[in-house]
């Protein structure tokens, strides 16, 4: 049986309510193992990911960033009046699912 997003999304809302593992499964009629496969796959993508400075944007809380081969560019919040040059490392961590990814310093 194939997991379909939705149904995950359902566990994670499930999991920050506070459900067990055990409980998680029941209703949703997906194996324990599963549910907790799931929840570690979500925490895995919360996780900070490297990424590298692209350009500034012209909006000073913007700047755009690339992560090699993983992704196309995206844009990165950051703090105003700090200097971001190209090529620099920085941990990012996504905060906005959209058309356009929308990433903030971790």
């Amino acid at each position: 049986m194939r997991i379909t997003d939705d149904t995950k999304s359902k566990i994670a809302e499930l999991r920050a309510e506070g459900l067990s593992y055990a409980k998680i499964a029941k209703q949703t009629g997906v194996s324990r193992s599963s549910v907790i496969n799931i929840i570690k796959e979500r925490k895995l993508e919360n996780e900070p990911i490297e990424a590298k400075v692209k350009k500034p944007c012209p909006n000073p809380r913007l700047i755009i960033i690339h992560f090699g081969e993983i992704e196309d560019d995206a844009k990165c919040i950051v703090r105003p009046g700090i200097s971001y040059p190209r090529g620099k490392t920085l941990l990012v961590k996504k905060v906005l699912e959209s058309e356009e990814p929308l990433y903030r310093l971790a």
